[in-house]
Formats: C-alpha cells, structure tokens, sequence
C-alpha cells in the first residue's frame, strides 16, 4: 500500500494547489454538475414524450431512441471529435465531457422519468383540472412530484451509474480519478493491483453511499399505507 500513501494527495486532488484540481476532487464535481444537469435534461425529455402534440413528442421519443441505441464510449468520441467540428468553434475536453454525459444519461433518466408520469392515475389528472388548474399546472403541481417520488430507486440506480461512468472521461485526457490511476500506474509499473483495487474501492464507497441515500428517500417519501393482514385487506 505505500504506493497508495505515496500518491494519497495526487488521487484525492491531482495537482493542486499547483495546478488544477483534478483526481477524486473533480470526479465528484463531474459526477454533481452531469448528475444535476442530466436530471432536468431527463423532465424536459419526458415531458416532450408525453404531450399530445405530435410532433413534440417524435422529438423528445426520437432524442431517446438515438442515445440509447449508441454505447456512452462511442458518443463521448462523437461529442469530443464532431460536436466542436459541426459548431466551428472550440471546445475543451472538461466541456464535451460534462455535454456528453448530461445528454447521455438524461435520456435513460428521461424513460425512468416518463414511466412515473404515466403510472399517475388519470383521475389525478381529472381531479387537478376539476380544481381549475390548467395542464401546465397540473402536471408541474400534481403529476411530476408524484412520479419523482415513485421512481426514486429508479433514479438513484441512474445516479449510480453516472458516478461510475465519470470514468470513461479519462480517456480523452481529462484529470479525474480514473487519469491520476493510469498516470501513477504508468509510472511505477509494478503496482496495478494496488492502484486499481484502491481506485476500485473508492468508487464502490460512493456508489455505496448514494444507493445508502435513495433508501432514505424512498423510506421517507413511502406513503403507501401497509396492509397487516389479510383480513384487512378484504
């Protein structure tokens, strides 16, 4: 293990304070940042996919078909290579990754998304437009909390897996995680094992404590009422 005290601070911070953040430190910034931002790209989505105007609809269905069909390695290359090509401008890799990550993942958390609104009950819809919201409100107030709340394992499965593919990000020189292990690895040579399986263990203690934190929320959020027996049930 002295390889993993001896590079303790690199891992955590990357080069900083003498130069930019990197290591655990950006990992958890990339994870927050794409994790926040693939949230609202997810609402947006859905709630494209479930309005009655059509062609709304084809749009946000059409942005799910696409992402899910093509592997997160390939479109974080699509992002890193085209995306500056077809904007004619000039983009760093920190910016492409966050881009990439947010689109990708926010269409899975879209379909997550969208199976909650369609689980509401149609008589909530008809009860919060008897009240005289109209269909905006009605789905902002009424429609959307009651499907976050009903996918919230769903979600947190997401979150997990976003924290994990952070990783990939390292392959087109970004400074997380993932980069500090194969530079260090690269440099000493001998200690794979060590190196991998500490980067291997860190990742599991966050993953750990994000699922740790969905199982608050669900049991917080769990109104349901629980049926004792079975007589009470009928």
């Amino acid at each position: 293990m002295r390889v993993i005290i001896d590079n303790f601070g690199f891992f955590m911070l990357g080069q900083f304070p003498k130069g930019p953040i990197g290591g655990l430190a950006l990992t958890i910034l990339l994870g927050l940042y794409t994790g926040i931002s693939a949230f609202f790209v997810g609402i947006v989505v859905a709630s494209l996919s479930v309005v009655p105007f059509a062609p709304l609809r084809w749009l946000g269905r059409g942005f799910v078909m696409l992402i899910r069909c093509v592997p997160s390695l390939v479109f974080l290359f699509w992002m890193y290579f085209m995306l500056p090509r077809l904007l004619r401008t000039e983009l760093s890799g920190m910016q492409t990754a966050c881009l990439a990550l947010t689109l990708y993942h926010g269409a899975y958390m879209a379909e997550d998304i969208r199976g909650g609104i369609l689980a509401v009950a149609s008589g909530q819809w008809e009860a919060a437009r008897s009240t005289g919201l109209n269909g905006a409100q009605t789905f902002r107030f009424v429609v959307m909390p009651q499907a976050i709340r009903a996918i919230v394992p769903a979600l947190i499965n997401r979150f997990v897996n976003l924290f994990m593919y952070t990783s990939i990000v390292a392959l087109i020189g970004i400074f997380d995680l993932m980069y500090a292990a194969i530079a260090v690895n690269n440099r000493d040579l001998i200690y794979p094992l060590q190196i991998f399986g500490f980067v291997g263990a860190v990742y599991f203690v966050f993953c750990y404590g994000i699922t740790k934190i969905g199982r608050i929320l669900e049991r917080r959020w769990d109104w349901a009422p629980r049926i004792k027996t079975f007589t009470a049930a009928v």
